[in-house]
C-alpha cells in the first residue's frame, strides 16, 4: 500500500469505543503536522483526512459521504474501505459496514484494526462464528507478536472489543426504507 506509513498513524488514531447501539468515534487523536503535509501531496490523501476528520467531529454522514467519493474513484483503497466501514458502523449501518470491513481485512491482513471492527460487525448482525473467526485470528498476532509488535496493544484491544460486541444481544435488523406516500388525487 503506498500510504503505508499515513495508514498507520490514522489506523492507530482511530481505536473506537464500544457503545450499546453502535460504535462511536469518542477519541480519535489529532492529525500530526506530518500527517497533514503528507495529505497535502496527494489528493486521495487530503480527502481521506477530510474523511478522517469528520469522524473525529462525529459528523458520520459527511464521513460516510467523502469515502463514498473516494471509493467511486477506488473501491480498493484499503484506508477508504476500512473508513467507510467505521462511519457505517457508528452509523448503525452494520450490513453495509461488513462489505466494506471485508475488502478492508482483504487489502491490509496484518493490519488488527480492521479485523476488530469486522469482528464486532458480525457479532453486531448476529454471526458469531465470523466474530470468533476475527478473534482466533488477533489471538494468533497476538501470539505471533508476543506483546513486542507496534500492533500488540491494539491487538489486544481488538479482542476485547470483539467479545464486548459477542456479549450483547445483536442489533435489530435495520429497517426497510419507508416507500413514498402515493399522490393524492382530488
Amino acid at each position: 500500500m503506498r500510504t503505508a506509513k499515513f495508514s498507520i498513524l490514522l489506523a492507530a488514531g482511530a481505536m473506537l469505543a464500544l457503545s450499546a447501539h453502535a460504535q462511536v468515534p469518542t477519541s480519535l487523536k489529532p492529525l500530526t503536522d506530518d500527517q497533514r503535509n503528507l495529505a497535502a501531496n496527494n489528493t486521495d490523501n487530503h480527502r481521506l483526512l477530510d474523511g478522517v476528520s469528520a469522524l473525529q467531529a462525529k459528523n458520520f454522514t459527511v464521513a460516510e459521504a467523502v469515502f463514498g467519493e473516494m471509493l467511486q474513484h477506488d473501491q480498493s483503497n484499503a484506508d477508504a474501505n476500512f473508513y467507510m466501514g467505521v462511519a457505517k458502523m457508528s452509523l448503525g449501518k452494520w450490513d453495509e459496514a461488513k462489505k466494506y470491513l471485508e475488502v478492508a481485512v482483504k487489502k491490509s491482513p496484518k493490519n488488527p484494526d480492521p479485523k476488530s471492527r469486522l469482528g464486532v460487525t458480525y457479532a453486531k448482525l448476529g454471526d458469531t462464528a465470523g466474530a470468533n473467526a476475527q478473534r482466533a485470528d488477533l489471538v494468533k498476532m497476538d501470539k505471533d507478536c508476543k506483546g513486542t509488535c507496534r500492533y500488540s496493544q491494539f491487538i489486544l484491544d481488538g479482542i476485547v472489543m470483539i467479545d464486548q460486541a459477542l456479549a450483547q444481544p445483536p442489533a435489530p435488523p435495520a429497517a426497510a426504507p419507508t416507500p413514498p406516500a402515493p399522490p393524492k388525487t382530488n
